[in-house]
């Protein structure tokens, strides 16, 4: 017996709380729900699946040799995922490159995910704000507000093909059509509340600084940021923190 495989860890409830949660419940190969009811209970209908595996093989040894790791610990949260039991089934046999790279950045997203979450709860943003937005839905007048003179050259040399061109002719419609709204709703509410907008502008650097120092996807920073900025405000719908955002990257204090 002296070639026997180590017992299997067993994790405790807190870790497969913090784990199921992390994939939103569902199976992330399959989408099917990893808990179901019966008998007036909840039961699992999954099991935690190591990514890069618990006890590989001399051939698994070999194919993932140069593969990335997420964790030197195999028993680490960051090397675990919950699986269905038939999907863990099939990513465990046959183990493939592919199979293993797409649950490696599976499992990547997922943590990303969580990062966001933590920094939309640690960074603030002025309430003032909400004033904007409010404004944005009441469908005021913009006529006598005058076009803005608008660069495009300026706009384009800011944005890479690290973002799509739908997301950078949205960036450009709102910058058109609401920069000179937005400019005047900071200035009045700077009038009556000096340093608020300063403010506002200073927590939406910030607030970037920090999505830059993790990422230089300029898709994933911009969506973060519209979704920080409706997260704090509780906005009717995405349209509005867009503009918002959009005010901002022409404004300099975004992909400056």
């Amino acid at each position: 017996m002296a070639n026997a495989k180590p017992n299997r860890k067993s994790f405790g409830e807190n870790m497969n709380i913090v784990l199921v949660t992390q994939v939103g419940g569902v199976c992330p190969r399959c989408d099917v729900q990893l808990m179901y009811s019966k008998a007036s209970r909840k039961n699992k209908n999954y099991e935690l699946a190591h990514i890069y595996p618990l006890h590989p093989t001399g051939p698994e040894l070999l194919l993932l040799q140069s593969e990335e790791r997420l964790s030197k610990d195999v028993d680490h949260e960051d090397n675990l995922i919950p699986l269905c039991v038939t999907c863990h089934t099939k990513f465990d046999k046959p183990r493939t490159v592919d199979d293993y790279r797409r649950m490696v950045q599976t499992k990547k997203d997922f943590i990303e995910a969580e990062r966001q979450r933590a920094l939309i709860g640690e960074f603030a943003i002025e309430e003032d704000i909400s004033q904007i937005i409010d404004a944005l839905y009441a469908g005021e007048d913009m006529s006598s507000l005058g076009e803005l003179s608008l660069q495009p050259k300026k706009l384009e040399d800011k944005l890479n093909d690290t973002m799509t061109n739908l997301t950078k002719n949205k960036i450009q419609y709102c910058v058109t059509n609401y920069f000179m709204f937005v400019r005047k709703k900071l200035a009045l509410m700077e009038a009556e509340k000096p340093l608020s907008a300063e403010n506002i502008s200073l927590q939406i650097r910030l607030f970037y600084n920090r999505q830059a120092q993790g990422s230089d996807c300029q898709q994933d920073i911009f969506r973060n940021i519209v979704e920080w900025i409706n997260s704090k405000t509780k906005a009717k719908s995405v349209e509005a923190p867009e503009i918002l955002a959009s005010f901002f990257v022409q404004n300099c204090e975004v992909f400056r």
